[in-house]
Parts: C-alpha cells; structure tokens; sequence
C-alpha cells in the first residue's frame, strides 16, 4: 500500500487496496469497492486502469476518508477548508431547550441499542430454543438492512457489522432448528457484511460459524478447511476466537480417526482459551470449561467414552443454569458416553432429562445427539432401551409440531 501510494494515482491506490491480504485470498469485487465510493464497477474500472485519472480534490479526499488512509500517507492535503461560521451556535434553541443531538451521535446510540437487543436475544434462545426468536431476527435485519442504502462513512460501518452480527445469529437459530442449509445461507450473507464492514474479527468468527455448520452436516473436509480459515485471517484476532478455531479444527481429526493432532488441537485450544477476555469479544463465551465439553465430545467420537464420561460429569456437576438449550446438549453427549461404555439404565436415565429440555426448546442439533444415542444402544444390545429412548423423544417432538 505504501507503494502504491508513492505513485500518486488513486487508480493505484484503490486496486492496490483491493488486491490485500487483509481482505483474504481473494480481491474485493470492484462492484463492492465503486458501490462504498459512490461510483459504478465501470467507472472505477477506467480509473484503475488509468484510462479516467482522478485529479479533483474533492473526490481525492472522499477517496480516501472511504478507504481509511492515514492522511500521513497521502501526497494532498485531507484537511477540508472550512467556511466561517456566520455567527456562534448557542447551546440552547430559544426558551431554553437543548439542542438535539448529533446525527451521529444518534446513529451509535442505534447500533448500541441493536446490539443490547440481540444480546437479550441470545439470552432468550438458551432458554426456549430459536422457534420464537427467528420471526424477531428476521425483523430486525430487514430494519438494518432497509437502513443500508443510505448510510455512509463510519456510520455505514457500524451498521454493517452489527447487521453481520444479526446474521450470525439467524444462522445459529437455523443451525439449531435443524435447517443446515438456511443456516449456511444465513452465515454466508453474514460474512459479506463483515467484510464489507472490514471486520476480521467478525470474519474469523463467522468462517468458524460456517465450520461449526459443516461439523453438524457430517463434512469433515469442509470443517478443517473452515476452520484453518478462520485462523489465518489477517488481523488481530482475540486467544479466545483462536481457541474456538481450534478446537473445530480437533472435532475434524476426531471424525478423521486423527487423535493426535486431535490433542494437539484441544491442547492449543485449552491455551487459548484460559486467557482473559472482556465483554467486547464475541468469543468471550470460549471458556476452558466449554473447551472441556467439547473434548468430549471428541474423545466420544475417537471411541474414547470413558475420558468422555470424566470431563462430562465435572463439566455438568458445574452448569450454570441459565444455559438451558446447551445443558441438554451436554446430557445428550453424556447419554452416548454411558450408552458406550455398557451402562444403558443410566444412558436412559441421563437422555430423559435432555428430552425435557428438548421439548422446552426445540433444539434439534440436541434431538439428532439423542437419536445417535439410541442407535448405539440398539448395536449394544440394548434395544429395549434404545426403543424406549426413541419412543419418549419422539413423543416430545410430535407434541411440539
């Protein structure tokens, strides 16, 4: 970049921009970068090519206010002239009222107050599962996003990320519900956003998103490639974001049969993992214990239920209630490691509580996990109580519909 900027073109400058590593392996779609700049995909092809120089310091300046460029770097001035004030602004309108605020200032409190909905959003979710949330977050991305066309500069940013993040979410609640192609829809939708908000973070989080999708679909290849990703985005990206990286990367070579780089992934994942975080990372949630749960669900899958069972029962001894839909997730996985290790009474026992979180949430990623439960008890030798297992969840099920 700082080549590019030596040579005083804007064309230079803007292809240059486009082609970085920071926006991943491949360029920004000229379209994408003429629509920020208010241009059509020909215009700023003619400009970068050289045919159209951009010479008027108007739009030199806006340029380079939509691209971010340190005015340090610039051969212009970035500082616009301004006009005297004809006379002081008061504080006040007449009779005392206060001025309102800033368009700005307005446009942060918004994007705020989206974010704290979402958040009450997630909290809902884990309690009574995404059937009565998906309506509100489809609402509130047509909000965002019929807000879009208009919005510019920081402003624009800021919505572009927070509408990224209701995608994220819409993609979970899919995810959950048991919709992997909506969900991969939704998440992909998602990762525009946040690319075009030039959030790596949200990047990252997003491809690993992806890579969680693929591990439920039964896709390892996808998984891993995901998941290796989300890591190598370029950017500062938080030790908890890296832990979630890695440990999709230990689910993969868990379905692969892998169980060494299977550890070594759940060891680095361990690591980052025990780093602090603070309210602001969207991974904060990446907790050792979560990692812990995690791990055994990849010893289960490596054929490894007794190391299963150990960090289950720690695990879940320790569960915070408010995490509802997650604990049923989690009884479900503990299920499989009883039903693997010839203790079908308490796999039964352990599956009956997560069927009635089931039947508060609707969790179907949680339904599938007791399904697999039931199937191991049929190969075991169980089949009375695999049949029983089967009959209670499907009862609750029908009795949702």
């Amino acid at each position: 970049m700082r080549d590019a900027l030596a040579s005083q073109n804007m064309g230079t400058v803007v292809s240059a921009y486009r082609r970085h590593p920071i926006h991943g392996r491949r360029p920004l779609a000229q379209s994408l970068v003429a629509g920020w700049l208010g241009i059509t995909q020909g215009q700023l092809s003619r400009i970068e090519s050289g045919r159209n120089k951009v010479r008027d310091l108007d739009r030199l300046r806006a340029y380079a206010a939509t691209l971010q460029i340190p005015p340090s770097l610039l051969w212009f001035d970035a500082e616009q002239t301004r006009r005297p004030a004809r006379r002081a602004r008061r504080a006040t309108l007449p009779g005392g009222i206060p001025r309102p605020s800033s368009t700005a200032a307005t446009d942060s409190s918004m994007t705020k107050a989206l974010l704290t909905t979402l958040r009450q959003y997630s909290t809902a979710d884990n309690m009574y599962g995404p059937g009565s949330m998906l309506p509100l977050a489809g609402a509130q991305m047509s909000f965002i996003e019929s807000l879009l066309p208009t919005a510019v500069g920081a402003e624009r940013f800021r919505l572009l990320y927070v509408g990224a993040r209701f995608a994220e979410f819409t993609g979970w609640l899919n995810q959950d519900g048991g919709d992997l192609r909506a969900a991969m829809a939704w998440s992909d939708r998602a990762l525009d956003m946040a690319r075009e908000a030039r959030n790596a973070a949200m990047v990252s989080y997003i491809l690993m998103r992806k890579s969680h999708i693929a591990l439920d679909a039964g896709l390892p290849d996808l998984v891993l490639t995901l998941a290796q990703a989300a890591a190598e985005v370029p950017g500062e990206l938080t030790p908890r974001m890296r832990a979630l990286a890695a440990r999709q990367e230990a689910h993969a070579y868990a379905m692969f049969g892998d169980h060494d780089a299977c550890t070594r992934a759940l060891d680095r994942a361990f690591e980052m993992a025990a780093e602090p975080a603070d309210d602001r990372d969207i991974a904060r949630y990446c907790t050792p214990n979560y990692i812990e749960m995690e791990a055994a669900h990849a010893w289960a899958e490596l054929g490894k239920p007794d190391m299963a069972l150990d960090v289950l029962q720690s695990s879940l001894v320790a569960w915070e209630p408010d995490f509802r839909r997650d604990l049923g997730m989690g009884l479900a996985r503990f299920a499989i490691a009883h039903a693997r290790t010839g203790a079908p009474d308490d796999a039964l026992d352990i599956a009956l509580e997560s069927i009635r979180i089931v039947g508060d949430t609707g969790s179907a990623r949680t339904a599938r996990q007791l399904f697999k439960a039931s199937s191991i008890l049929d190969r075991t030798g169980a089949r009375g109580i695999g049949a029983d297992l089967r009959h209670a969840l499907q009862t609750t099920l029908r009795q949702r519909r």
